[in-house]
């Protein structure tokens, strides 16, 4: 089902995630209704009051925790994209000002590098790996500035601020792909189960109209929620995964540099 919810666009995961809990949730409510009925429901509503107020707070701590969870790790992620994009940046001109003429070749492959990320390394992430040929032109850029020859002390600093930079890339890279095989916290369950028991605790009043609308409010909320914490916890697909418009931004400014 999740899988199946993941694979939609948008506002179809969404009003299918909602219709799914508003027709489990008065499904419970209904069963619930007709097995209270049996016994004297006076008798009930007291611990059935007390068992809602309980279950329903802790159904919402979850659902908050769980969103503002997924919300961090996304806030992760576009820090990492931002730092990354910087150390580019910075490698760039580094190399510009180390020798232009001497390393026009390196500036050439950190712009390829740059493309590749938005071309070949996203959509891979989409698929819980990396593009090797994103690593492949890493290591070409790493090979070619250590082949360098530094003619002053000045540029042997250069030259360590820019492999600093260099090997940073492959920590940001890594923490994209941790987060790309990140799985919805284990707790989700844990709310589903308490939705369904809130749910059942609705049993000891009858269906009238003002009360099946709340319900119905309730269940279509906790399904739009759960839908929000699993698309993002997957950032990398669907309409609301994280784009690479820093690496676009960046692409365009490098390579109007260098021409």
């Amino acid at each position: 089902m999740i899988d199946f919810l993941l694979s939609l666009s948008t506002w179809p995961g969404c009003l299918v995630a909602m219709g799914f809990t508003a027709v489990t949730g008065f499904v419970v409510y209904g069963v619930s209704y007709k097995l209270i009925s049996k016994y004297k429901r006076e008798d009930m509503k007291e611990p059935t009051n007390n068992l809602f107020r309980v279950v329903g707070m802790l159904v919402s701590l979850m659902l908050a925790l769980a969103f503002s969870e997924v919300m961090a790790e996304q806030r992760t992620i576009r820090n990492a994209v931002q730092r990354e994009t910087v150390a580019i940046s910075d490698i760039f001109e580094v190399l510009k000002l180390y020798d232009i003429e001497k390393t026009r070749e390196h500036l050439t492959i950190l712009i390829n590098y740059v493309k590749a990320v938005i071309d070949d390394d996203w959509p891979a992430l989409a698929g819980d790996r990396l593009s090797p040929r994103v690593g492949a032109l890493k290591t070409q850029l790493a090979e070619g500035v250590i082949n360098l020859k530094p003619a002053n002390p000045i540029q042997e600093k250069l030259l360590s601020h820019i492999m600093a930079d260099i090997d940073a890339l492959s920590d940001y890279r890594v923490i994209r792909l941790n987060s790309a095989l990140a799985k919805p916290p284990v707790y989700v369950l844990v709310i589903i189960f308490g939705f369904l028991v809130t749910m059942a605790c609705f049993g000891t009043y009858r269906p009238q109209a003002p009360l099946v609308v709340l319900a119905f409010l309730y269940t279509v909320f906790v399904g739009l929620v759960l839908y929000l914490v699993l698309a993002m916890s997957d950032p990398f697909q669907g309409d609301i995964a994280i784009a690479p418009t820093p690496f676009e931004y960046l692409v365009e400014t490098l390579q109007s540099e260098i021409r």
